[in-house]
């Protein structure tokens, strides 16, 4: 009986420190899983943070490029625009010289501006002073009285008188051409008075348009 119940009480013993020895490992293993768990939970922390951080610079270089094309597109608008109306400025422009008077009509002989012609001339030069690409050419021509070679030399100074003018009026001489015709283009082919004022003149001839 006494051996039964030491045998008892040995294995009681044994049990208990087995039972403390697990107990002893479980408390081990729960703070190696506390320690391990805490550090998994700072790594997805700091995970978070850093994809937090390149989702905010993602949206901000997204952003970047809208606002720079946006600028872009307003810019390239305002290019439009003011492209636009230069050219709608120009069109005008030259609109308003076509309309103005292309003939200017000379007296017997001479080669002086009428007075009632310089509005028309003052308006061909202020649009060749604004458009120094524009051209003209001066044709000078004058009526079938005298001779051929007269005639030639009158039409040349009618063109030159008109060219004057213009460039008293601030146009670039190298926007004008003078020739002359004299006597060889009649508008009016007319033996009367009527007919030979028609062919005194000097036409204002636009080479660009």
């Amino acid at each position: 009986m006494q051996v039964g119940n030491l045998s008892k009480i040995i294995a009681i013993s044994i049990l208990v420190v087995f039972i403390g020895a697990c107990s002893s490992t479980g408390e081990t293993a729960d703070a190696t899983a506390s320690t391990q768990a805490a550090q998994m939970a700072a790594e997805a922390a700091a995970l978070a943070e850093t994809q937090a951080l390149e989702e905010a610079q993602v949206q901000a270089q997204a952003q970047a490029q809208a606002q720079a094309q946006a600028a872009s597109d307003a810019a390239q608008k305002a290019a439009n625009d003011a492209a636009t109306a230069d050219a709608a400025q120009q069109q005008q422009a030259q609109d308003a010289a076509q309309a103005l008077a292309h003939v200017i009509y000379f007296d017997f002989d001479q080669s002086t501006i009428k007075a009632e012609f310089r509005t028309a001339l003052n308006g061909h030069a202020a649009y060749l002073s604004q458009n120094p690409s524009a051209r003209v050419v001066l044709e000078g021509h004058a009526d079938e009285r005298g001779t051929r070679e007269y005639n030639i030399a009158l039409g040349e100074r009618r063109g030159n008188a008109v060219s004057r003018y213009l460039v008293v009026q601030g146009v670039s001489v190298d926007a004008i051409e003078v020739v002359s015709f004299g006597e060889e283009r009649p508008v009016n082919a007319g033996q009367d008075s009527a007919s030979w004022s028609e062919n005194r003149r000097v036409e204002i001839r636009y080479i660009n348009y």
